[in-house]
């Protein structure tokens, strides 16, 4: 297909499922339309960095372009944060998907004469591994689908041991395959260096700790505080500023003088970090009480690791793999957002449900503590309001203390990931400077 024609056709097929979603009356409609966008933007994301690995392959013009690639994504994620709480509040939701049409419009037009110039179709020869991409699918499935399971069982269900080992079988079978055929899905030299696998292993931390911090903290500002929606993306403007600016700085200066073995893990840690102040989050907390400096931090911390690691993930590699490694970066950090929400919001429940049933006996007690003093009965109209209450105060606490440790796992995984990238970067260093790093495949 090409690089030129993968752009555009992800561009224009994604702005058209956008649509095809808004106009939906029904959720199988919807479902249908979301995931012909997946199908779409898996196409497109990856040609993003296809076409920046080709357009910039010197080192210094490559350090400016991801630079303001960091930029701009990270301006990207603000836009959309505060723009689709606009249009949901002024229009309705479903001119979050009719906006992408527009823009998609005007980015084809833009970039329709820079396109003309790049190279032709280039690829490998011989069949496609589709073997190895139905075990590679089924891997991921069974993850995913195995952390969402424990959401409504538990962690020690037969159903969920029984997905997750399967997805780690799955794994295995996948790696074996991609070792043996005669032309992989994945050939492994690709994230099988180090800085590579680095990069793959940061961005994909990048993914969770994006879409963790997400889906916590639209649930804290919406349902605890009471934002609308348009406030609660206004919240999240620390978090993306210091994300733009660590981009800045990590390819302008940072990594040409550190290089990633000290950025990668640099940045893990700012992200644990964040996530462990926001773990001191309250019932009384407000936005600018102690959630500010916790954004901020978290953002620099993945502005420090994104912008490098697409860059150095794609490093190096020719036109005809330059594909298969951007598709790795892309699917990395889907694949950490992924299992990131999956697990999250699993652990989130579970702490909730399993928080109310052992305070249930220290709810019923208060309830008959407050009927007696009351004088009313359970039955009665306020005896059924003073119930009614607690158990939405106890509720509300233990959503409150989810999101808290919720935040402190994020934190844990964010430092569990500096470590190993620190570790697979010793191992580059072994054989050559981490950051003069290229891979020619």
């Amino acid at each position: 297909m090409g690089i030129r024609t993968a752009f555009l056709v992800g561009l224009t097929g994604f702005a058209a499922a956008s649509v095809l979603g808004g106009f939906a009356t029904s959720t199988a409609w919807l479902l249908a339309a979301r995931a012909l966008q997946g199908a779409f933007a898996a196409l497109l994301a990856p040609t993003n960095l296809s076409l920046m690995n080709v357009a910039f392959p010197e080192e210094a013009d490559r350090a400016k372009a991801f630079a303001i690639f960091g930029a701009v994504a990270g301006a990207g994620a603000a836009a959309g944060l505060l723009l689709g709480g606009v249009l949901t509040e002024s229009l309705s939701w479903r001119w979050c998907l009719f906006i992408s049409m527009p823009i998609a419009l005007v980015a084809a037009a833009v970039a329709a004469p820079s396109l003309s110039v790049l190279p032709g179709p280039q690829s490998r020869d011989g069949a496609r591994d589709l073997f190895g991409l139905m075990l590679g699918t089924a891997s991921v499935f069974s993850f995913v689908f195995g952390l969402s399971r424990a959401d409504g069982d538990s962690w020690d269900d037969p159903a969920v041991i029984t997905l997750l080992a399967t997805g780690v079988i799955l794994l295995f079978l996948f790696l074996i395959r991609e070792k043996r055929a005669p032309n992989p899905l994945l050939p492994l030299m690709i994230p099988g260096d180090p800085v590579r696998g680095a990069s793959y292993l940061s961005i994909a931390g990048v993914g969770l700790a994006q879409m963790g911090a997400s889906i916590y903290l639209t649930y804290y500002f919406q349902e605890q505080l009471g934002y609308s929606p348009t406030k609660t993306g206004l919240m999240f403007l620390p978090l993306i500023l210091g994300l733009m600016g660590a981009a800045v700085l990590s390819m302008r200066f940072l990594v040409p003088r550190w290089g990633p073995a000290l950025v990668y893990p640099l940045g893990a840690l700012c992200q644990a970090a964040g996530f462990w102040m926001l773990g001191t989050l309250g019932p009384d907390s407000w936005f600018g009480e102690g959630m500010v400096l916790p954004l901020v931090v978290a953002g620099i911390g993945i502005g420090l690791v994104m912008a490098p690691a697409m860059s150095l993930a794609t490093a190096g590699t020719t036109v005809a793999y330059s594909g298969v490694a951007s598709a790795t970066a892309n699917t990395s950090q889907q694949l950490g957002a992924s299992l990131g929400v999956a697990f999250l919001s699993t652990w989130a429940s579970r702490h909730v449900a399993d928080g109310m049933e052992a305070r249930a006996a220290e709810i019923t007690a208060e309830i008959g503590d407050r009927l007696r003093r009351a004088n009313a009965t359970p039955t009665s109209p306020e005896g059924q309001a003073i119930a009614e209450q607690l158990k939405q105060a106890a509720f509300s606490d233990e959503v409150i203390e989810s999101y808290r440790s919720g935040f402190v796992v994020m934190g844990f995984l964010a430092f569990a990931v500096s470590v190993l990238t620190l570790l697979v970067m010793w191992r580059a260093q072994s054989g050559k400077e981490a950051d003069r790093h290229a891979l020619d495949v």
